[in-house]
């Protein structure tokens, strides 16, 4: 049965780009459609391109075969009849009806790709791999036929340097992807244990695709995150709105920070909600007064080391009930935040949900880096709200 073509179901960071590349490097979160994506571009290499010696790299020569040439998105799935790709297990060989041929590879013996050549490879799930640069550089000198040897690489994202610094290179074209961008074919078993994932590195990591790792110079730990849910009471009695301004709302301008967050009267504190947003200023004021009076806030708080009472103006004209409090940074990002790192480390402070860009910002942020919206307003909200003093930098609970 003739199949659908791909380019007409995929989503647009599904296809093999154009251009002058050597290496499309998919780095996408699980259940994301990579094997699929690498699966139907090097169809499209075999069937369209011309490209015939293709070598298929896996973990494990296991895993070559159950997923890259066996499995529901590998070779063999996606072929149509015409094509009469056999499969010789026993040769670990694939070969097309126009004589085109792909060889798998386990990468616990990347040693073998020393003498073959090819002018094409599929590497999956490259971060697994015991020993990745090595077995990427023995490739690459095999890689050394046709006029434009071609690599297409899949794999979730980890830590490790070597995918950064392919990331970095002129000839690698690098896609994104989320688990998420594919739900509609994605199981609802899957989808609910999603849900147990939420708020630690292992979602960042596998569902959101992020390169995961604590950094020597951040104030915040994925521990500390991953270890700060928990549902606000019904009633809380202190709530504030921290904003942290953007001016100007071009495509390279940063986001508004606004912040939603509250204590309980215990001493325990709680982010309500991240409304930040990419919006001209009589936008995200409108925004800012929606979440004062949705969340009964006693106060907004806003930087106003640019704008001063202009800002301020923006929101009493938007709504004239609104109680704003502006103030300027008179320390660095981190003298301000050290404080409420200390209630996170403290257990003192709690987020009722997952925000998954801000706390990206709370583990990435380095000194130097470009200005963090959403932590900004975060730091702003908490600060007041448990009414950490410039002197000491303490939180009053903290000093009873």
């Amino acid at each position: 049965m003739k199949k659908i073509p791909w380019e007409k179901i995929a989503r647009k960071n599904q296809i093999m780009p154009p251009g002058d590349w050597n290496v499309w490097m998919i780095l996408a979160g699980r259940g994301f459609g990579k094997t699929r994506s690498a699966a139907e571009a090097v169809r499209k290499l075999v069937l369209e391109e011309g490209y015939g010696r293709i070598a298929l790299i896996a973990n494990t020569i296991q895993e070559a075969r159950q997923v890259m040439a066996e499995g529901e998105s590998g070779l063999l799935s996606i072929s149509d009849e015409e094509e009469k790709l056999q499969f010789f297990p026993s040769r670990r060989l694939l070969r097309w009806s126009n004589g085109a041929i792909a060889t798998l590879y386990g990468a616990e013996n990347y040693e073998q790709l020393r003498g073959p050549q090819f002018d094409a490879a599929w590497i999956d799930e490259f971060a697994k791999f015991q020993r990745p640069r090595e077995t990427f550089e023995q490739l690459s000198f095999a890689l050394r036929l046709g006029k434009k040897p071609r690599l297409v690489l899949t794999t979730t994202p980890r830590p490790i340097q070597f995918i950064k610094d392919l990331m970095a290179r002129d000839d690698v074209v690098t896609v994104r992807g989320t688990s998420l961008e594919n739900v509609e074919n994605l199981s609802p078993t899957f989808l609910k244990q999603l849900e147990y994932l939420r708020g630690t590195r292992l979602e960042s990591q596998e569902i959101y695709a992020e390169i995961v790792e604590d950094k020597r110079n951040t104030l915040w730990s994925w521990g500390d995150i991953e270890n700060c849910y928990k549902t606000p009471p019904h009633f809380l009695s202190n709530v504030m709105i921290g904003v942290d301004p953007a001016l100007t709302s071009g495509p390279e301008s940063d986001e508004t920070g606004i912040i939603a967050v509250g204590s309980d009267g215990y001493g325990k504190g709680y982010v309500l909600d991240d409304l930040s947003i990419s919006a001209p200023p009589e936008v995200w004021a409108r925004r800012v007064v929606e979440a004062y009076h949705k969340y009964s806030a006693r106060l907004v708080v806003i930087e106003g080391n640019v704008g001063g009472e202009l800002l301020e103006n923006l929101l009493l004209s938007t709504d004239g009930s609104v109680k704003v409090k502006t103030v300027r940074a008179r320390t660095s990002k981190i003298t301000r935040a050290e404080p409420v790192v200390i209630l996170y480390q403290k257990k003192m402070m709690f987020h009722a949900r997952q925000f998954h860009k801000l706390e990206m910002q709370m583990v990435n942020y380095e000194p130097g880096n470009r200005s963090p919206d959403r932590l900004d307003a975060l730091v702003w909200a908490i600060t007041e709200l448990f009414g950490i003093s410039e002197d000491t930098r303490l939180p009053s609970v903290l000093l009873l």
